[in-house]
Protein backbone atom coordinates (compact mmCIF):
# COMPACT_ATOMS: atom_id res chain seq x y z
CA UNK A 1 0.00 0.00 0.00
CA UNK A 2 1.54 3.08 -0.88
CA UNK A 3 2.38 5.71 1.46
CA UNK A 4 0.35 9.15 1.16
CA UNK A 5 2.04 12.47 1.04
CA UNK A 6 0.72 16.63 0.93
CA UNK A 7 1.91 19.19 2.37
CA UNK A 8 0.21 20.61 5.15
CA UNK A 9 0.55 23.54 7.18
CA UNK A 10 0.09 23.49 10.94
CA UNK A 11 -0.93 27.05 11.36
CA UNK A 12 -4.19 26.25 8.78
CA UNK A 13 -7.76 24.67 9.92
CA UNK A 14 -6.73 21.34 9.24
CA UNK A 15 -9.45 18.72 10.03
CA UNK A 16 -8.02 16.23 11.84
CA UNK A 17 -8.70 12.79 13.01
CA UNK A 18 -7.09 10.61 15.47
CA UNK A 19 -7.75 6.63 16.40
CA UNK A 20 -7.00 4.71 19.17
CA UNK A 21 -8.43 3.55 22.31
CA UNK A 22 -7.82 3.10 26.21
CA UNK A 23 -4.77 5.76 27.47
CA UNK A 24 -2.80 5.81 24.51
CA UNK A 25 -5.93 8.35 22.12
CA UNK A 26 -6.44 10.27 25.58
CA UNK A 27 -3.09 10.77 25.46
CA UNK A 28 -2.76 12.07 21.84
CA UNK A 29 -5.82 14.20 22.57
CA UNK A 30 -4.75 15.99 25.13
CA UNK A 31 -1.64 16.97 23.15
CA UNK A 32 -3.31 18.42 20.41
CA UNK A 33 -6.69 19.87 21.67
CA UNK A 34 -5.04 23.21 21.93
CA UNK A 35 -4.81 23.70 18.26
CA UNK A 36 -8.97 22.85 18.67
CA UNK A 37 -9.09 25.62 21.18
CA UNK A 38 -6.91 27.94 19.41
CA UNK A 39 -8.62 31.51 18.33
CA UNK A 40 -6.64 31.90 14.74
CA UNK A 41 -7.77 29.15 12.50
CA UNK A 42 -8.80 26.03 14.40
CA UNK A 43 -8.11 22.47 14.10
CA UNK A 44 -11.25 20.67 13.38
CA UNK A 45 -10.69 17.44 15.92
CA UNK A 46 -12.65 14.30 15.72
CA UNK A 47 -11.32 10.97 17.79
CA UNK A 48 -12.75 7.70 17.17
CA UNK A 49 -12.51 5.50 19.74
CA UNK A 50 -12.14 1.58 19.76
CA UNK A 51 -14.89 -0.52 21.61
CA UNK A 52 -14.17 -3.56 22.14
CA UNK A 53 -13.04 -3.40 25.80
CA UNK A 54 -14.34 -6.29 27.89
CA UNK A 55 -12.38 -6.08 31.23
CA UNK A 56 -12.65 -4.17 34.51
CA UNK A 57 -15.76 -1.16 34.83
CA UNK A 58 -16.22 -0.95 30.72
CA UNK A 59 -16.74 -4.80 30.44
CA UNK A 60 -19.10 -5.40 33.42
CA UNK A 61 -21.44 -3.13 32.02
CA UNK A 62 -21.19 -4.54 29.01
CA UNK A 63 -22.04 -7.93 30.44
CA UNK A 64 -24.78 -6.85 32.54
CA UNK A 65 -26.08 -4.12 30.82
CA UNK A 66 -25.66 -4.98 26.82
CA UNK A 67 -24.05 -2.03 24.64
CA UNK A 68 -20.97 -0.93 23.81
CA UNK A 69 -18.05 -0.31 26.67
CA UNK A 70 -17.82 2.96 27.62
CA UNK A 71 -14.77 3.17 29.20
CA UNK A 72 -12.22 4.43 26.57
CA UNK A 73 -14.97 6.92 25.58
CA UNK A 74 -15.26 8.41 29.00
CA UNK A 75 -11.25 8.16 29.32
CA UNK A 76 -11.38 10.63 25.88
CA UNK A 77 -13.77 12.80 27.05
CA UNK A 78 -11.61 13.87 29.78
CA UNK A 79 -8.57 14.36 27.93
CA UNK A 80 -10.89 16.58 25.72
CA UNK A 81 -12.35 18.74 28.65
CA UNK A 82 -11.41 22.84 27.65
CA UNK A 83 -9.78 22.92 31.55
CA UNK A 84 -9.96 20.27 34.34
CA UNK A 85 -12.49 21.20 36.63
CA UNK A 86 -15.02 19.32 39.48
CA UNK A 87 -17.07 18.07 36.40
CA UNK A 88 -13.70 16.13 35.00
CA UNK A 89 -13.03 14.81 38.72
CA UNK A 90 -16.47 13.16 38.57
CA UNK A 91 -15.72 11.98 35.71
CA UNK A 92 -13.05 9.83 36.51
CA UNK A 93 -14.17 9.03 40.05
CA UNK A 94 -14.19 4.99 40.45
CA UNK A 95 -16.44 4.09 43.74
CA UNK A 96 -14.20 2.12 46.13
CA UNK A 97 -17.13 0.38 47.99
CA UNK A 98 -17.28 -3.11 48.60
CA UNK A 99 -20.78 -3.54 47.00
CA UNK A 100 -21.21 -4.20 43.31
CA UNK A 101 -20.45 -0.32 42.54
CA UNK A 102 -17.40 -1.08 43.47
CA UNK A 103 -14.80 -0.30 40.55
CA UNK A 104 -16.85 1.35 38.62
CA UNK A 105 -16.27 4.58 37.25
CA UNK A 106 -18.97 7.35 37.13
CA UNK A 107 -18.35 8.59 34.15
CA UNK A 108 -18.81 4.92 32.63
CA UNK A 109 -22.21 4.69 34.32
CA UNK A 110 -23.33 8.71 33.35
CA UNK A 111 -22.31 7.52 29.72
CA UNK A 112 -24.35 4.36 29.59
CA UNK A 113 -27.37 5.98 31.27
CA UNK A 114 -27.22 9.03 28.67
CA UNK A 115 -27.13 6.33 25.79
CA UNK A 116 -29.84 4.50 27.64
CA UNK A 117 -31.96 7.68 27.60
CA UNK A 118 -31.37 8.68 24.40
CA UNK A 119 -31.53 5.09 23.04
CA UNK A 120 -28.37 7.00 20.75
CA UNK A 121 -24.70 6.72 21.62
CA UNK A 122 -24.00 9.89 19.68
CA UNK A 123 -26.40 11.49 21.15
CA UNK A 124 -25.20 10.61 24.63
CA UNK A 125 -21.70 12.02 24.21
CA UNK A 126 -22.52 14.95 22.71
CA UNK A 127 -24.68 15.96 25.53
CA UNK A 128 -21.73 14.77 27.91
CA UNK A 129 -19.65 16.77 25.84
CA UNK A 130 -21.77 20.23 26.15
CA UNK A 131 -21.81 19.59 30.23
CA UNK A 132 -17.40 19.19 30.14
CA UNK A 133 -16.85 21.45 27.28
CA UNK A 134 -15.03 19.67 25.37
CA UNK A 135 -12.64 20.87 22.36
CA UNK A 136 -13.30 18.70 19.55
CA UNK A 137 -15.94 16.14 18.93
CA UNK A 138 -15.79 11.91 19.71
CA UNK A 139 -17.15 9.27 18.21
CA UNK A 140 -16.97 5.19 18.69
CA UNK A 141 -15.83 3.26 15.64
CA UNK A 142 -19.22 1.48 15.71
CA UNK A 143 -22.03 0.78 18.20
CA UNK A 144 -22.64 -2.99 17.41
CA UNK A 145 -20.98 -4.82 20.25
CA UNK A 146 -18.01 -6.59 19.19
CA UNK A 147 -15.31 -8.83 19.94
CA UNK A 148 -11.68 -8.78 19.39
CA UNK A 149 -10.31 -12.12 18.37
CA UNK A 150 -7.07 -12.69 17.41
CA UNK A 151 -4.45 -16.42 16.87
CA UNK A 152 -1.24 -16.62 16.97
CA UNK A 153 1.61 -17.90 14.83
CA UNK A 154 1.12 -21.61 16.61
CA UNK A 155 -2.76 -20.99 15.83
CA UNK A 156 -3.64 -20.81 19.67
CA UNK A 157 -6.45 -18.33 19.54
CA UNK A 158 -7.51 -15.50 22.12
CA UNK A 159 -11.21 -14.39 22.56
CA UNK A 160 -11.64 -10.91 23.79
CA UNK A 161 -9.31 -7.72 24.48
CA UNK A 162 -8.42 -9.02 27.89
CA UNK A 163 -7.34 -12.76 26.19
CA UNK A 164 -5.72 -10.95 23.08
CA UNK A 165 -3.54 -8.64 25.84
CA UNK A 166 -1.67 -11.71 27.08
CA UNK A 167 -0.90 -13.28 23.43
CA UNK A 168 1.66 -15.06 22.77
CA UNK A 169 2.96 -12.17 19.98
CA UNK A 170 3.32 -11.90 16.78
CA UNK A 171 -0.06 -12.45 16.22
CA UNK A 172 -0.79 -14.03 12.47
CA UNK A 173 -4.71 -12.97 12.31
CA UNK A 174 -6.65 -10.35 14.44
CA UNK A 175 -10.32 -9.65 13.48
CA UNK A 176 -13.93 -8.36 14.90
CA UNK A 177 -17.11 -10.41 15.37
CA UNK A 178 -19.46 -10.24 14.16
CA UNK A 179 -16.98 -9.66 11.05
CA UNK A 180 -19.88 -7.65 9.43
CA UNK A 181 -20.39 -4.75 11.93
CA UNK A 182 -21.46 -1.46 10.80
CA UNK A 183 -19.05 1.75 11.59
CA UNK A 184 -20.75 4.51 12.61
CA UNK A 185 -21.05 6.73 9.67
CA UNK A 186 -20.15 9.95 11.53
CA UNK A 187 -16.83 8.12 11.63
CA UNK A 188 -16.60 6.84 8.05
CA UNK A 189 -17.25 10.65 6.88
CA UNK A 190 -14.37 12.35 9.53
CA UNK A 191 -12.62 10.10 7.96
CA UNK A 192 -13.63 11.05 3.91
CA UNK A 193 -13.42 14.85 4.78
CA UNK A 194 -9.90 14.61 7.21
CA UNK A 195 -6.87 16.54 6.18
CA UNK A 196 -5.02 14.42 8.48
CA UNK A 197 -5.09 11.14 10.40
CA UNK A 198 -3.05 10.40 13.51
CA UNK A 199 -2.76 6.41 14.87
CA UNK A 200 -2.23 6.96 18.48
CA UNK A 201 0.05 5.33 20.90
CA UNK A 202 -1.73 2.57 23.04
CA UNK A 203 -1.40 -1.47 23.29
CA UNK A 204 -0.79 -2.59 19.64
CA UNK A 205 -3.57 -5.36 19.02
CA UNK A 206 -6.17 -4.25 21.38
CA UNK A 207 -5.87 -0.39 20.98
CA UNK A 208 -4.54 0.82 17.86
CA UNK A 209 -5.25 -2.07 15.19
CA UNK A 210 -9.07 -2.87 16.61
CA UNK A 211 -10.29 0.21 14.46
CA UNK A 212 -8.64 -0.28 11.37
CA UNK A 213 -10.20 -4.22 11.14
CA UNK A 214 -13.64 -2.19 10.67
CA UNK A 215 -13.35 -2.70 6.47
CA UNK A 216 -15.71 0.29 5.64
CA UNK A 217 -12.89 2.32 7.91
CA UNK A 218 -10.17 0.64 6.40
CA UNK A 219 -11.36 1.86 2.72
CA UNK A 220 -12.54 5.66 4.23
CA UNK A 221 -9.09 5.79 5.33
CA UNK A 222 -7.25 5.09 1.90
CA UNK A 223 -10.54 7.24 -0.01
CA UNK A 224 -9.53 10.28 2.27
CA UNK A 225 -5.70 10.05 0.21
CA UNK A 226 -4.81 12.14 3.96
CA UNK A 227 -1.34 11.81 5.17
CA UNK A 228 -1.09 8.78 8.36
CA UNK A 229 0.86 9.78 11.16
CA UNK A 230 1.52 7.08 13.46
CA UNK A 231 2.61 8.35 16.99
CA UNK A 232 4.63 4.54 18.25
CA UNK A 233 4.78 3.91 21.82
CA UNK A 234 7.35 4.63 24.15
CA UNK A 235 8.03 0.83 25.51
CA UNK A 236 6.60 -2.74 24.47
CA UNK A 237 3.90 -4.04 26.79
CA UNK A 238 4.53 -6.91 28.48
CA UNK A 239 2.32 -9.81 26.93
CA UNK A 240 1.04 -8.59 24.49
CA UNK A 241 4.22 -7.02 22.34
CA UNK A 242 6.99 -9.14 24.25
CA UNK A 243 9.67 -8.82 22.03
CA UNK A 244 8.39 -6.80 19.22
CA UNK A 245 10.38 -4.13 17.77
CA UNK A 246 8.63 -0.72 16.20
CA UNK A 247 9.49 -2.23 12.84
CA UNK A 248 6.87 -5.37 14.01
CA UNK A 249 4.22 -2.62 15.02
CA UNK A 250 4.37 -1.34 11.49
CA UNK A 251 4.53 -4.18 9.87
CA UNK A 252 1.41 -5.50 11.98
CA UNK A 253 -0.59 -2.32 11.32
CA UNK A 254 0.50 -2.66 7.73
CA UNK A 255 -0.93 -6.47 7.44
CA UNK A 256 -3.61 -6.71 10.11
CA UNK A 257 -5.30 -3.22 9.83
CA UNK A 258 -4.03 -2.95 5.81
CA UNK A 259 -3.58 0.68 6.39
CA UNK A 260 -0.46 2.51 4.40
CA UNK A 261 1.80 4.96 6.79
CA UNK A 262 3.26 8.46 5.70
CA UNK A 263 5.32 9.28 8.33
CA UNK A 264 6.18 7.65 12.28
CA UNK A 265 6.71 9.78 15.21
CA UNK A 266 9.07 8.10 17.73
CA UNK A 267 10.66 9.17 20.91
CA UNK A 268 14.56 9.82 21.18
CA UNK A 269 14.94 10.49 24.97
CA UNK A 270 16.30 7.89 26.62
CA UNK A 271 14.43 6.40 30.22
CA UNK A 272 16.56 7.42 33.31
CA UNK A 273 18.15 4.05 34.97
CA UNK A 274 15.73 3.43 37.39
CA UNK A 275 12.82 3.77 35.57
CA UNK A 276 14.62 1.79 32.80
CA UNK A 277 15.24 -0.93 35.39
CA UNK A 278 11.94 -1.46 36.98
CA UNK A 279 10.08 -1.68 33.39
CA UNK A 280 12.72 -4.23 32.41
CA UNK A 281 11.94 -6.09 35.55
CA UNK A 282 8.34 -6.23 34.48
CA UNK A 283 9.14 -7.50 30.61
CA UNK A 284 8.84 -3.93 29.42
CA UNK A 285 11.74 -2.85 26.97
CA UNK A 286 12.26 0.62 25.17
CA UNK A 287 10.62 1.14 21.86
CA UNK A 288 13.39 2.84 19.79
CA UNK A 289 14.56 3.57 16.59
CA UNK A 290 18.02 4.37 14.84
CA UNK A 291 16.99 4.17 11.36
CA UNK A 292 16.05 7.07 9.24
CA UNK A 293 13.32 4.88 7.50
CA UNK A 294 11.01 2.04 8.01
CA UNK A 295 10.02 -0.32 5.20
CA UNK A 296 9.95 2.94 3.41
CA UNK A 297 8.39 4.86 5.74
CA UNK A 298 10.02 8.13 7.76
CA UNK A 299 11.21 8.03 11.03
CA UNK A 300 11.13 11.74 12.57
CA UNK A 301 12.45 11.15 16.41
CA UNK A 302 12.41 14.05 18.90
CA UNK A 303 12.07 13.98 22.58
CA UNK A 304 8.87 12.91 24.15
CA UNK A 305 8.92 11.28 27.26
CA UNK A 306 7.61 13.38 30.43
CA UNK A 307 10.39 14.30 32.56
CA UNK A 308 8.31 14.63 35.59
CA UNK A 309 5.92 11.23 35.28
CA UNK A 310 7.01 8.31 36.98
CA UNK A 311 5.69 6.09 34.26
CA UNK A 312 6.84 6.15 30.90
CA UNK A 313 4.81 8.88 29.60
CA UNK A 314 4.53 10.87 26.49
CA UNK A 315 4.89 14.92 27.24
CA UNK A 316 1.91 17.07 25.70
CA UNK A 317 3.57 19.96 25.04
CA UNK A 318 6.58 17.82 23.69
CA UNK A 319 4.03 15.39 21.41
CA UNK A 320 2.24 18.36 20.12
CA UNK A 321 5.49 20.32 19.07
CA UNK A 322 6.63 16.66 17.24
CA UNK A 323 3.29 16.53 15.50
CA UNK A 324 3.26 20.03 14.49
CA UNK A 325 7.23 19.57 12.82
CA UNK A 326 6.35 16.44 11.47
CA UNK A 327 3.36 18.36 9.00
CA UNK A 328 6.16 20.67 7.91
CA UNK A 329 8.51 17.79 7.03
CA UNK A 330 5.93 15.62 5.23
Amino acid sequence: MAARSQGLDPEQPLRVVALGGGTGLASLLRAIKREAGRVREPWKLTGIVTVSDNGGSSGRLREELGGIPPGDLRNCLAALTLEDSALTDLLNYRFKSEGSLSGHSLGNLMLWALADVTGDWVRAIRKLSGVLVTLGRLFPSTTVPVTLVGEDMEGRRYVGETAVGTCHPPLARLWLEPNDAEPLPEAVLALLRSDLILLAPGSLYTSTIPNLLLSDLQEALEFSRSPVIYVANLMTEPGETDGLDLETHIAAISALGRTGITAIIANETPLWPEMLARYRREGGEPLTAEQDQIMGIPVHRFPLLDPESPMARHHPDLLNQAIRATLKRL
